[in-house]
């Protein structure tokens, strides 16, 4: 490792600088040799394009081949003088950081860290160059995948994901009869002539894929009036705004590609469930008919079994169970109804039907220039073949992607200031100020659509602009300008929980009050308790959504009167009442049930009575009560370590506040320093605790405890700043 840093330190850098004009600003161009050698014309040409954008370029070939040597050439570019860095784009086989120790930063991943699956247990994150706060150790480079490098997040790194700069990748493989070097030729010739075109954001497109938000359609059509408010120029404009519900077509597959292929769509945002080869669209069809309903329930046994089968269960035990379930006719599972050659390719068309494909594309030409796609997996560029890439890279006019490497959290806000495109945002910084540890750009991050409005200055350069212009933006005309004045201005540290709280209170925008009530959850005081309690009754779905959310995680019981509010009302939306009734679950019993009794909320109900009774009797699944007895079994001599664990690792999702001085008591009766590890970094999840600073001082004691081992002692000094958010 010692020879290894004395080579990093002592490299001789391969650059070339482009130079057309000064530019306060730079942006580099990071590509392996071969990439470059073999398209150097379109890479000079691509440059060429982003310093028309006024951005100095620095082209970087990779001669190391290993990420901590490129992470130093960044960073030494991003803390240049002179036209320091705003953000930098890997061409080609560049090396892929794979993280962990560093789930807290993620959306949703959560897996076990095993080390005989570090593939699977780790994180593809571009944050290891572009967030340079954060610093990491050194594992192992990948044996089977020599392109993958492993780091553990260390203790003494910062906690919390906030990049310097914006990256992005360019990534692409070889495909039928084309290299990967012609295709990255052909793209780079794209991106420069669809820069040149310079559109404006007049046509965007938004989908909905089966299972999420929980099919909630009172959530997509708060979100169309989300869009309208981001994107006033489509306001009055005949099919500005489409819209598509997987629920509306047997196979929604095809008109989902017929409105991506439109020669004049901007901005398409896909939420859906996903693989890395894979867009999962649509469930089975809903039956229409007697006919349809048998053929339904048929499906499913056949897909239970084969399933079961696959899996390397018994086939006879399998069938029997299921036979022995249901009474349905025995013919249903001969072999043939199961695994027949006719009924297989019927079943297998089907499966071809639902979803969107990796050999979809090619046929398919998506021509929306920029792409959201909400889902697990799509950007896993870890692999040589995955969604994200072959979206850029297929004919279409689309030049840029925004996937997730791992999976993703459904209730994220995945289109933060996305209004700002419209007014001439980069595409870059729109992940910068959205920086999910799993987000990446695919294409050109500094790809921009002309603003539809003339403000007088460019959003990418208003950046640097000092407090007192971001505060004169808070009165933008433009709800996406206040709301992204918001979020600048609480990074800066130049605004005060107050005066977000008054804007909260007094804007007419959704989506404004929504950026208000997230950059509150940052100062986490008094002010976000009031926020938190006037959003769960929003008339905005989102804001409820993310306010149940966000009292879950926090627990202060000041909130009880608000949830007891929204719990008691019909109507507010299948996810809100999801994440409501996972949030009540983080409150005391006795306090639900006392303020429900005082609010009486069914008194003018037509069947008061009754209604009272099932939501009093609900109470107790829907409170802390339905943990009763897990934290005992921690510190239960009698229960496995297996299950220990799992209880522990339970809490991660389900910050149980009330239960914080018996979880911190019994950590003090494990002896194994894996458990003690796990119970530590469970605690790291409840950053969001009222009782956090409590939780937070008790850690920082264990970090200053010798008599832990240094493991134990490394994972409670990251607890410790993951709750006060250093």
């Amino acid at each position: 490792m010692k020879k290894f840093l004395r080579f990093i330190l002592a490299g001789v850098f391969a650059l070339s600088t482009l130079t057309i004009s000064a530019a306060e600003r730079g942006f580099a161009i990071v590509i392996d040799p071969i990439s470059y050698k073999e398209a150097k014309a379109e890479v000079d040409a691509y440059a060429q394009s982003v310093e028309k954008q006024g951005l100095k370029t620095y082209i970087v070939e990779d001669v190391w081949y290993n990420p901590d040597s490129i992470r130093v050439k960044v960073k030494e570019l991003a803390t240049k003088k002179d036209a320091p860095i705003e953000g930098v784009v890997f061409i080609g086989d560049i090396p892929v950081p794979m993280i962990r120790d560093a789930q807290h930063m993620t959306s949703a991943f959560k897996a076990k860290q095993d080390p005989k699956k570090m593939e699977f247990t780790s994180v593809p994150s571009d944050r290891f160059y572009d967030d340079l706060d954060l610093e990491f150790s050194f594992i192992e480079q990948s044996k089977e995948k020599p392109n993958q490098f492993y780091y553990s997040l260390t203790a003494t790194s910062a906690q919390v994901c906030q990049p310097d700069i914006y990256s992005a990748r360019m990534k692409s493989c070889d495909k039928g009869d084309k290299t990967k070097y012609e295709r990255l030729k052909a793209y780079l010739k794209k991106v420069v002539a669809q820069k040149e075109a310079a559109i404006k954001l007049s046509q965007v497109f938004y989908f909905a894929g089966q299972g999420y938000n929980s099919d909630c359609g009172l959530a997509r059509i708060d979100e169309k009036n989300s869009y309208y408010e981001m994107f006033p120029n489509l306001m009055g404009q005949a099919w500005s705004l489409t819209y598509q519900n997987h629920a509306d077509y047997v196979y929604s597959k095809y008109p989902l590609m017929s409105q991506m292929q439109r020669k004049d769509m901007a901005l398409a945002v896909l939420h859906h469930h996903g693989y890395p080869d894979t867009e999962y669209l649509d469930d089975n069809p809903t039956p229409q008919n007697a006919e349809q309903n048998l053929e339904a329930v048929k499906r499913f046994f056949r897909a239970k079994i084969n399933t079961a089968v696959s899996r390397g269960k018994d086939t006879t035990e399998t069938i029997n169970y299921y036979k022995g379930g249901y009474d349905v006719p025995e013919h249903w599972f001969s072999h043939e109804a199961l695994f027949g050659k006719e009924i297989s390719e019927k079943d297998s068309i089907n499966t071809v039907q639902m979803d969107l494909h990796l050999t979809d594309l090619g046929e398919y030409k998506p021509n929306a220039r920029v792409v959201i796609l909400d889902a697990c997996y799509n950007g896993a560029f870890c692999h040589d073949e995955y969604i994200a890439e072959e979206y850029i890279f297929e004919d279409g006019d689309c030049v840029v992607t925004i996937a997730n490497s791992v999976n993703s959290l459904q209730d994220k806000w995945c289109d933060r200031n996305i209004g700002m495109f419209g007014l001439g945002l980069r595409v870059g910084n729109f992940v910068k100020y959205n920086p999910y540890f799993e987000s990446h750009v695919f294409g050109d991050p500094t790809y921009t659509f002309a603003p539809f409005a003339i403000l007088g200055f460019n959003v990418n350069e208003a950046l640097l602009k000092g407090d007192k212009f971001w505060k004169k933006q808070l009165k933008s005309e433009y709800a996406a300008m206040q709301s992204f004045a918001i979020n600048e201005l609480a990074l800066r540290k130049a605004i005060t929980s107050a005066e977000i709280l008054e804007i909260f209170k007094s804007s007419p925008y959704q989506t404004v009050r929504l950026m208000a009530l997230n950059t509150l959850a940052t100062y986490k005081d008094d002010n976000y308790i009031e926020c938190l309690s006037l959003g769960l009754n929003d008339n905005f779905e989102l804001i409820r959504r993310f306010s149940s959310i966000q009292a879950g995680k926090c627990g202060d019981l000041r909130l009880i009167p608000a949830i007891v509010s929204l719990y008691s009302k019909p109507s507010i939306g299948q996810r809100v009442d999801f994440q409501l009734k996972m949030a009540m679950e983080m409150f005391p019993y006795n306090e639900l049930v006392a303020e429900f009794k005082k609010q009486d909320p069914c008194k003018d109900y037509y069947n008061a009575e009754e209604e009272t009774e099932s939501l009093l009797k609900s109470l107790k699944r829907f409170s802390d009560k339905s943990f009763e007895g897990e934290v005992e079994q921690i510190s239960n001599p009698e229960v496995s370590a297996k299950n220990k664990l799992k209880v522990i690792r339970s809490f991660r999702n389900r910050p149980l506040h009330p239960a914080v001085n018996e979880i911190i008591a019994a950590f003090e009766t494990i002896t194994e320093p894996d458990l003690q590890i796990a119970l530590i970094e469970t605690m790291g999840w409840f950053n969001m605790s009222y009782k956090r600073n409590e939780i937070a001082d008790y850690f920082f004691s264990v970090w200053e405890n010798k008599n832990y081992e240094e493991a134990v002692r490394n994972e409670a000094l990251k607890t410790y700043k993951r709750l006060k958010g250093l």
